[in-house]
């Protein structure tokens, strides 16, 4: 039997009594606390020194471990945590659209400086798995009326394969879908009951979300555009329009200060982040049959389900466990048959997050078809590309499954054994969504990495931090000193190592003839002590046997005559000897062709733009002189050169070879001399692409006081 009229009715006011019921609440709140410490057990015993996860937690873990290492640390020394001048250094690197989930590292910023960053990550996780469960209560407890189902329907939000699966993964940013879940309830508040209150508290939970995940801001935006809809036909739809008007305008007010330069970041004049690639979408978004599959998290059968059955088809994306379970689909599915009058509405809410979360083709087991999918409309909004995992979309099909569940449960309770109809779904949900066996990740580095705290600078570690490569900043928690490189989610430009000498031999991790345009002195250690490396830290043990000749080579070019400081076979460290400071030039970034050489005379063609790299290692300004025969590719062309942004000097350069001497006052530090002329098509033989003009035997005069 289904609800009647009249329970509906009843069920429509009961949510504005239940929430004054505390009691209840607290109990509820008990409740996922004790079920969050029953399912972490493994972690307790080592709290502050090891995160729980699978083999991308020890990788993807550590990157959360450091967000909130350096969220706290900004905090405390006063700067802006979405810049840290500890990665890619010495230019450092902007974290406005990684994945930084500022909004965490600000609340547990007393445990980061307590008990440490390890402390606070875990601690970040079980508050997210108790308050996603009181949140998915809230709402429950909101649609249902009922706290004991309601309570069920924050057990299948909070525990969730999908909300596990994100701890799995070491991704702390997507474990926390309390906000994503808590906004809804506030805007179906903000919509229905029109209190002046629920608005701001919208705005600022909608804000919250985007300071802690880019993603689930996007998909925040995406649940409320699905709420709209499914009041169009209400009779006061404007004024909820509004409303809702109201709610994005404050978050995104109080989102100004990050999204400003995010946007700028990604699309504006000095892009430093590459674009997404709009064809690698399809391989993160959810297969069909995932959702279909059991969760490979389950401690009986996960392994074989990852193994055989789910891996045939997701082989480039280890996250793809979106499958809700069945005994979550068969109460979902009553809910749906018993109480449709109020299940409807998330029916279709969760229909549609399922939709998106295929991404923009559909995909059915090992084969992807061509037919298109929503989420191929939602693309064609400004920003979304940024959303290139769709399958994380999944969280909002969770939430409505919560709802439905609980519709579900609400209705077993009220049968003639109900109590017995509660104890079987808690069973059945009890074993399908059992937890993993949780492996331990500790803290623990070599500890050579200690000496690195005594003498400060930069350190180059071998192999490079990149992305997925994050034992560098695992052991910068531990040394503090910059890095050059790291591990984010999405790559700034780094030319830098690409052209200074020694240092471009150790990032490529083999040997290279020197370029002798590169007006840097013969002495590789000038460049890296002049850079302000004082470090270099191989590890051996990630570095193939084939491949350690050539890295031993490379460190003979870059530190010549240098020992290790230390050398027991799976690590060396060595530190770079003091030398005479010399200003350094040297070509850098995009925009240059290859050197070429005849007769003794070296070149290189420019683009329309290139940029030098020059390095002043004194403490104040220094006077060089930089000399270069300059040539324009087959017309005349005005050339203009910026230091840093500011307009130098302007010029026509003739087809005719010239000889041009330029006088600067060099900053301390690093600087970039950019040259720009119009560039046009090389016709001929070596048809290069767009060339402008040539420089041809540059050299750099000036001396370091210092």
């Amino acid at each position: 039997m289904g609800w009647s009229q009249a329970q509906a009715e009843n069920l429509s006011i009961a949510p504005r009594r239940a929430l004054r019921h505390w009691p209840l609440h607290l109990l509820a709140l008990f409740g996922y606390l004790l079920l969050t410490l029953l399912i972490l057990a493994p972690a307790l015993p080592t709290w502050t020194t090891a995160i729980p996860g699978g083999l991308i937690a020890n990788t993807d873990g550590w990157q959360h471990v450091w967000h909130l290492w350096w969220v706290q640390r900004a905090l405390a020394n006063g700067s802006n945590p979405f810049f840290t001048p500890l990665l890619y250094y010495p230019q450092g690197a902007e974290l406005y659209l990684q994945p930084l989930n500022a909004s965490t590292g600000l609340l547990l910023a007393p445990i980061t400086a307590l008990f440490g960053p390890v402390a606070a990550y875990n601690t970040a996780a079980a508050l997210a798995f108790v308050l996603a469960g009181m949140a998915g209560y809230g709402l429950a407890l909101r649609v249902c009326g009922n706290h004991l189902a309601a309570f069920v329907g924050g057990l299948v939000f909070t525990f969730a394969p999908f909300h596990l699966t994100k701890l799995w993964d070491g991704q702390l940013e997507l474990v926390q879908t309390q906000w994503l879940a808590l906004y809804v309830l506030l805007l179906l508040r903000t919509l229905e009951d029109q209190r002046r209150s629920d608005l701001p508290l919208a705005g600022l939970t909608l804000a919250l979300i985007g300071y802690t995940s880019w993603y689930y801001f996007l998909f925040a935006l995406t649940a409320s555009g699905l709420l709209l809809l499914l009041n169009l036909t209400a009779a006061s739809f404007m004024r909820r329009l509004l409303r809702m008007a109201g709610v994005g305008a404050l978050a995104l007010l109080l989102l100004a200060p990050v999204l400003i330069p995010g946007l700028l970041s990604a699309y504006g004049p000095r892009q430093s982040l590459p674009e997404v690639n709009p064809a690698d979408i399809p391989r993160f978004s959810a297969n069909l049959l995932d959702f279909v599959l059991p969760t490979y998290l389950h401690p009986l059968w996960g392994e074989t389900v990852f193994d055989s059955i789910g891996h045939a088809w997701q082989r480039t994306s280890g996250d793809w466990n979106v499958a809700p379970g069945y005994s979550v689909l068969a109460l979902a599915l009553l809910g749906c048959l018993v109480a449709w009058r109020l299940a409807w509405r998330w029916a279709v809410f969760g229909t549609v997050a399922l939709l998106l979360a295929l991404g923009p083709v559909l995909q059915v087991g090992p084969w992807r078809t061509e037919l298109p999918l929503p989420y191929a409309l939602l693309l064609q909004l400004p920003g979304a590309e940024v959303g290139r995992r769709p399958l994380h979309l999944a969280v909002l099909l969770s939430l409505a499954l919560a709802v439905l569940a609980a519709l579900a449960v609400g209705w077993l309770l009220q049968q003639r054994r109900g109590p017995i109809w509660l104890v079987l779904a808690l069973g059945l949900l009890a074993f399908e969504l059992a937890p993993p066996h949780w492996t331990r990740w500790p803290d623990t580095v070599h500890p050579a990495y200690r000496l690195l705290a005594e003498a400060p600078g930069a350190v180059l570690e071998v192999p490079p931090p990149r992305y997925k490569v994050a034992l560098p900043q695992k052991a910068q928690l531990l040394h503090g000193q910059p890095l050059l490189g790291g591990y984010l989610a999405r790559e700034p430009d780094y030319s830098l190592v690409k052209e200074v000498p020694g240092l471009r031999q150790l990032w490529k991790m083999h040997p290279e003839a020197p370029q002798a345009m590169a007006a840097a002195p013969d002495d590789p250690l000038v460049a890296l002590h002049a850079l302000g490396i004082r470090h270099v830290v191989v590890r051996w043990e990630e570095i193939d046997a084939e491949d350690r000749a050539e890295v031993e080579a490379a460190l003979s070019q870059a530190l010549p005559g240098v020992a290790p400081l230390v050398a027991d076979g799976t690590l060396s460290l060595y530190r770079v000897p003091v030398v005479a400071p010399r200003p350094l030039l040297s070509f850098v970034g995009p925009g240059w062709y290859g050197e070429e050489e005849q007769h003794g005379r070296r070149w290189r063609w420019m683009a329309e733009r290139g940029e030098i790299l020059l390095i002043n290692p004194d403490s104040e300004p220094t006077p060089v002189t930089i000399s270069m025969g300059l040539q324009s590719y087959a017309r005349s062309r005005d050339l203009t050169l910026t230091l840093n942004g500011e307009l130098l000097h302007t010029m026509t350069v003739e087809v005719a070879e010239s000889e041009q001497r330029l006088n600067l006052m060099l900053p301390p530090g690093l600087s970039r001399l950019t040259l720009q002329a119009p560039a046009e098509e090389e016709t001929g033989e070596r048809g290069r692409g767009p060339v402008s003009i040539v420089v041809i035997d540059m050299t750099l005069e000036g001396t370091a006081k210092r």
